[in-house]
Parts: structure tokens; C-alpha cells; sequence
């Protein structure tokens, strides 16, 4: 794919995971597919959504229903955290002064960065600018849900 990719935070996959997904969340994806582009998701964004039986079933739920073998919506592509993965979450850490409380929201902007930026579907603009200001090389905007 090409282009910046469209990246979920625990905001944007809990929406996802929703019953309906917001309007705005449905349209950035339709525009995703229309363009090619990638939608990730850090699989760790995982771990804050999926609490709970009910919870964790939607989210697998979502993920699924967004497989890249049905061709009429995107695949959410789940980033699992290598080494490379790791290093860049750190030296984003590490250059914004921040502890581990960031470590998820860090991934999200991680991922950002082979594409030279990304559109962050959250609900914490602030935290993500703030983190992705590490990386001036990739531009990482931000934008709601819903």
C-alpha cells in the first residue's frame, strides 16, 4: 500500500469494535480502501480495549469483520512490537522525557514513522502531537472517532 497510513489508538479501535462505528470512523476507512492505504493498529493498542469477556469479543469481532480478504473494507493490520518496533517507542520515550505510562500511545506513533507519517484516529490529540514531535521526519496528524 501507499501513502501515510491510517493508525488506531485505543480510541479509534474501540469505535471500531463498536455496534455501529461512528460515521467519521466509517468514512476515514471507506477513504482508506479508496486510496490504498494501510490502517494499523499496534497489537498493544489491544491490550487497553480488550478488557473483559464482551469487550475482547468485539474487538476480535472488529478486527475480523476488517480482514484484507473482503475486498469492501480495509484490513486492519495489527503491528506486533519487534525489536525495531521497540527501539523507536524508546527513543520516542526517551527524547519526550516520558515513562512507561506512554509506552502504548508511543506505538501508535512508532508505526507512523516507516511511512513517514500517519493520520491517528484518538481521542488524545494532545498526547500523540506531544509524542510524535520526537519524530519530526514523520508527519502524524491526528483526528477523533467520531
Amino acid at each position: 500500500m501507499s501513502g501515510p497510513p491510517l493508525v488506531l489508538d485505543a480510541a479509534g479501535l474501540d469505535a471500531l469494535a463498536g455496534e455501529r462505528p461512528p460515521d467519521l470512523l466509517r468514512a476515514l476507512l471507506a477513504e482508506a480502501l479508496r486510496r490504498g492505504r494501510d490502517v494499523l493498529c499496534p497489537a498493544i493498542v489491544c491490550a487497553e480495549v480488550a478488557r473483559g469477556a464482551a469487550r475482547t469479543r468485539a474487538v476480535e469481532a472488529a478486527v475480523a469483520r476488517h480482514d484484507r480478504r473482503r475486498a469492501e473494507r480495509p484490513a486492519v493490520r495489527l503491528v506486533d512490537t519487534d525489536f525495531a518496533l521497540a527501539r523507536q517507542v524508546g527513543a520516542i520515550l526517551e527524547a519526550t522525557g516520558h515513562g512507561s505510562d506512554r509506552v502504548v500511545d508511543a506505538h501508535v506513533v512508532a508505526v507512523c514513522v516507516p511511512a513517514g507519517g500517519g493520520l491517528v484516529v484518538t481521542s488524545d490529540p494532545g498526547d500523540i502531537t506531544e509524542l510524535a514531535s520526537a519524530v519530526p521526519a514523520a508527519r502524524v496528524r491526528t483526528t477523533s472517532p467520531s
